[in-house]
């Protein structure tokens, strides 16, 4: 359904591949595989689409059961990065408190021993 919708949308704007691929700074093939259904676009290429061709997302969706797989496949590895992006964070956080603790009490033991 997908496929079909970016093939006609792009025929009724008597839009080449190219063209379409040279606004969204992909390549024509990949507009080819999105036209036949052998990829999909990623989340933030489907918003430019939908803008592009003034499609609701909504639209553009429903129905075609293996992109929305995709979509929440993309959405559940996006949160697993943002998970593992804050353990990352915490984990520097930690380190550069025990660093500057470590600090201070070495100047501490520094000024008590001399």
């Amino acid at each position: 359904m997908f496929s079909k919708i970016l093939k006609e949308k792009r025929k009724e704007l008597g839009l080449t591949q190219q063209e379409v691929a040279d606004h969204l700074n992909v390549t024509r093939q990949t507009i080819s595989n999105w036209e036949v259904g052998k990829s999909y676009p990623d989340i933030p290429t489907l918003v430019e689409i939908s803008n592009f061709y003034n499609l609701s997302l909504d639209y553009m969706l429903k129905g075609d059961e293996q992109f929305m797989e995709k979509v929440k496949k993309d959405t559940k590895q996006l949160d697993r990065y943002k998970n593992f992006m804050k353990i990352i964070c915490y984990a520097m956080l930690i380190i550069t408190f025990f660093y500057l603790a470590g600090h201070e009490i070495g100047k501490a033991w520094y000024y008590f021993t001399n």
